[in-house]
């Protein structure tokens, strides 16, 4: 049967070591005091102090289990970590709420730290377990792995480079998930909910341009304008190819086709103001509305029949070059210029003839005859379309859209056929700059009929919107104070609109790669769970350390270790040799710290099942 070592045999040990004791004065004191109560005093100093040194043991006996609750609660923590991970970017409602302010990234972030602790909280004793069964066993291995110092002094080098990833993982796994941000996540919304109004579009310009200049129209003409322009440049000669139409432009053309342009009406300007004021950075509405548009298209009556068509201008022209600002002209200063012809001012401006063609001078007008040859004729009217607009905290932008094609009853028409606008005096140097290359350096391109319809619906859009909008009304159903008799509703310059929003927020990819960056730090648990079942039989367990190894250490072979009590350091590897000793019941792990090289009487033994070891 297994007995552990009598205490005489330790009192023995203890003597051979030798140590000198200093007679102290307190200590005599005490004999004598002890002499004085009736007490029997100890022989020598000495014996006294190994009997106040010798206290009862506090080592806790145990079993090895096999796996322990700890391990089981860490893994099951980590696997739920994981799920909450993968809901949180899988789930479209979950990350959409999470997207606001990088939250996303956040809890993401801080789930993947739970399971770095949850893996790092088992990896030492996996270790340890590797380093008994198939390292060198040496104390400075164990000692590096225990503190998880990769630069410990005499760590072998496998186990300097096991660390240093253990260590980094956590970092690297850190920078790969953030590498898939630039995805989004929507929801729909009520905007009313948000903004507290009703939604109303109109013949608005953007937030900070409905009140530039004199409200003439210009800045807006080319505020529009622009996006258009810039998607359709003649570079060296070269022009981009026509788009695939509809195609959107800026946060209001629509470019129907090849031969007609629609400007849609756009919320109104407090209604953008106050979403832009709720989004995030990132952050953005997309709202699709069926609103109203001023559309200009290209009239072929020429090719139908060209004699009723050239005769029906001649009067149109004749009559133009009789009132104000109905026929006018503008030089571009090399041999051509730009011609607008409309009816006089207030009148009908349902259709708009425009024409390059060469310049009779700067102070003389063309002729009606020599114009008919190069008039293009654009019919003007308000439809119905359909529009997705995208709100940033930057602006907003028109996404997409559709048009009808079928004009609006009479009072919608009102702003175009019953208005001054005079357009020919405000608009022919903007006519100027945006058609002009048409005549010289782009005369051939394939973009002069988008271009003719774009600058015709722009101009007359541009010139109701400066001269007539209501963006600060907020009653579409007051009298117009424009037109006699009809609301603002009534002429399509303001009216409610029961839109449809989807609110984006930027969130993490939705990608199989990024979920098995979460997955790998549970997948190492199982791993290690697995491989420490394997090893269940090497002599260490979850509380090997510095306790363990002082419980069961050979005291004779501590001599190896000296001099390295404040240093930590041994000049050479030293092996830690683990010796179980058992019966049936109960046994014994006894450690040895040697230099000698590993043999078969110096390996690390197996322990027993179910054996109690102390």
């Amino acid at each position: 049967m297994f007995s552990p070592r009598p205490r005489h045999q330790a009192t023995a040990e203890y003597h051979k070591l030798q140590v000198p004791f200093s007679k102290i004065g307190d200590d005599w004191e005490a004999d004598s005091c002890s002499q004085e109560r009736g007490e029997t005093p100890y022989k020598d100093k000495q014996e006294r102090l190994l009997h106040q040194q010798s206290p009862p043991s506090l080592g806790k006996p145990t079993k090895k289990k096999k796996i322990h609750i700890l391990d089981v609660l860490v893994t099951l923590l980590s696997l739920l970590c994981l799920v909450i991970a993968i809901v949180t970017v899988a789930n479209e409602s979950i990350s959409w709420r999470l997207g606001v302010g990088n939250r996303q990234l956040i809890v993401v972030g801080f789930l993947l730290s739970i399971m770095n602790l949850c893996l790092g909280s088992l990896t030492p004793t996996l270790f340890l377990l590797l380093e008994a069964k198939f390292g060198p066993s040496t104390i400075q291995n164990y000692d590096g792995i225990l503190r998880n110092q990769p630069l410990s002094s005499k760590l072998s080098l496998a186990w300097r480079m096991a660390l240093g990833l253990m260590l980094a993982l956590p970092l690297g796994l850190s920078a790969a998930y953030k590498n898939f941000s630039g995805s989004e996540s929507t929801k729909m919304v009520d905007a009313m909910s948000y903004t507290g109004n009703e939604s109303y579009y109109g013949m608005f310009g953007p937030p900070g341009l409905q009140s530039l200049g004199e409200k003439t129209g210009i800045s807006l003409f080319f505020n529009a304008t622009l996006p258009f322009a810039v998607a359709s440049p003649s570079i060296n000669g070269s022009d981009p190819p026509l788009p695939t139409c509809p195609q959107a432009y800026g946060f209001n053309v629509l470019l129907l086709n090849n031969e007609s342009t629609a400007m849609l009406d756009i919320p109104q300007p407090s209604y953008i103001s106050a979403v832009q004021s709720l989004l995030a950075g990132g952050e953005s509405w997309n709202i699709t509305a069926q609103v109203i548009a001023t559309v200009a298209t290209f009239n072929n009556s020429r090719a139908e029949n060209e004699a009723e068509y050239l005769s029906y201008l001649k009067s149109f022209c004749q009559a133009g070059q009789e009132s104000s600002g109905a026929y006018t002209h503008q030089s571009l200063m090399n041999d051509w210029s730009v011609v607008l012809l409309d009816h006089a001012s207030p009148g009908d401006q349902s259709l708009q003839y425009i024409g390059l063609l060469p310049d009779p001078g700067i102070e003389d007008t063309p002729t009606c005859s020599n114009f008919s040859g190069y008039a293009q004729v654009y019919d003007m009217n308000r439809q119905l379309c359909n529009g997705t607009w995208s709100i940033t905290r930057g602006g907003i932008e028109l996404v997409e859209g559709s048009c009808t094609g079928v004009a609006l009853p009479s009072d919608k028409q009102l702003v175009i056929t019953s208005n001054t606008l005079f357009l020919g005096v405000w608009y022919m140097m903007s006519l100027a700059e945006f058609l002009g290359p048409f005549a010289t350096t782009r005369n051939q391109s394939t973009w002069e009929g988008p271009y003719m319809a774009t600058g015709m619906a722009a101009m007359l859009w541009s010139r109701i919107t400066a001269l007539d909008s209501v963006a600060d009304h907020d009653n579409p159903h007051v009298a117009s104070g424009i037109f006699a008799g009809v609301t603002y509703e009534d002429t399509g310059l303001i009216y409610p609109v029961n839109d449809t929003v989807v609110y984006i927020r930027p969130t993490l990819r939705k990608s199989s790669l990024l979920y098995a960056i979460l997955m790998l730090q549970p997948l190492l648990i199982f791993v290690i769970l697995g491989l420490k079942l394997t090893f269940h039989s090497i002599p260490l367990d979850k509380g090997f350390g510095l306790i363990s190894i002082l419980s069961g250490i050979e005291r004779g072979s501590l001599d190896t270790l000296a001099g390295a009590a404040l240093s930590g350091e041994l000049q050479k590897a030293v092996r830690l040799v683990m010796r179980p000793v058992q019966d049936e019941e109960k046994g014994i792990v006894e450690y040895q710290v040697t230099t000698a090289p590993q043999t078969g009487l110096l390996h690390n033994g197996k322990l027993v099942s179910r054996v109690v070891y102390h």
